[in-house]
């Protein structure tokens, strides 16, 4: 296995760089060299990053396909730390992101150690996390995760294999601002992909009071799904698609996964007015 280097002051955790940026191949190069990640989650979040952008993933595809034991990828993420002066400056944000999301002695040991390392970047916020540190936290989210959603930068937005794989809200919203053809698909994406419903939700809600058919459509699928994965709802997703034809697939889901108690009368009366309608005919057949 190729030998990590020990400055870092501790290892950010992949699962949370994925949903915090949108990486770039030497970012991913400078983590890995940095010792902010291992080289296992290097090649995870190159494999993740491939995914988001298909045929437009360059370097993330012979990161994502180099065995993390392999001698050459240190070499790799070497290679492509070097091409970007600039691109130690997301993980200045993520460390101190990563910090300031514990809590009790486990935030303040990670902010301490932020503090003792004197990086300029960092160091001032880690001593004032209030202060100091919100500012770079707030710069860095517009910088790192906003703005290059806004771009179009972070998705291959041609593709919607990769869009089914969507994770970070922040993709969605921009596309739904920039009226992406394919932003139905990523809703969906997101329903699938994503841990918290909450997230989720509101987005939905945009697919769902959009003009289009397709668009309502997919938003009626991404609440389907959202049912099943997370066995909840919300008032808006419900308000709104009162308004939609009965019997699609939110309207079931909903019937099958989610609390019952916490369904609108309308739904009620469409799912029992249902099962009265097979009981009659069950009757009568027989």
């Amino acid at each position: 296995m190729p030998e990590e280097p020990d400055a870092a002051p501790f290892r950010i955790p992949a699962e949370f760089v994925r949903f915090a940026v949108a990486l770039e191949p030497a970012e991913v190069g400078r983590g890995c060299v940095s010792g902010l990640l291992t080289v296992e989650d290097a090649v995870r979040l190159a494999f993740l990053r491939r995914c988001d952008l298909r045929e437009r993933a360059g370097d993330f595809d012979e990161v994502a396909g180099t065995e993390p034991s392999a001698p050459e990828l240190a070499v790799l993420c070497q290679r492509l730390s070097d091409e970007d002066a600039d691109a130690g400056r997301v993980w200045a944000y993520l460390a101190l992101s990563w910090a300031c999301s514990r809590s009790g002695e486990e935030r303040a040991r990670l902010l301490a150690e932020l503090a003792a390392r004197g990086d300029a970047d960092v160091a001032p916020s880690a001593l004032d996390p209030e202060g100091a540190g919100r500012r770079l936290l707030a710069a860095g989210r517009d910088e790192f995760l906003v703005g290059r959603a806004a771009s179009g930068h972070g998705m291959n937005w041609q593709s919607g294999s990769a869009l089914l794989g969507t994770d970070r809200p922040e993709e969605v919203d921009a596309a739904f601002d920039r009226a992406e053809e394919l932003v139905g698909v990523a809703v969906i994406g997101l329903a699938l992909n994503h841990p918290d419903a909450e997230a989720i939700l509101p987005r939905v809600a945009r697919a769902l009071e959009s003009g289009g058919d397709e668009l309502r459509h997919q938003g009626r699928v991404a609440l389907a799904h959202v049912a099943r994965l997370h066995s909840t709802v919300d008032r808006r997703c419900l308000e709104l698609l009162r308004s939609h034809p009965r019997g699609n697939e939110a309207d079931d889901d909903l019937w099958g996964y989610v609390s019952h108690r916490r369904l609108p009368w309308w739904l009620w009366r469409h799912h029992l007015g249902e099962r009265m309608t097979w009981l009659l005919r069950d009757k009568w057949r027989a």
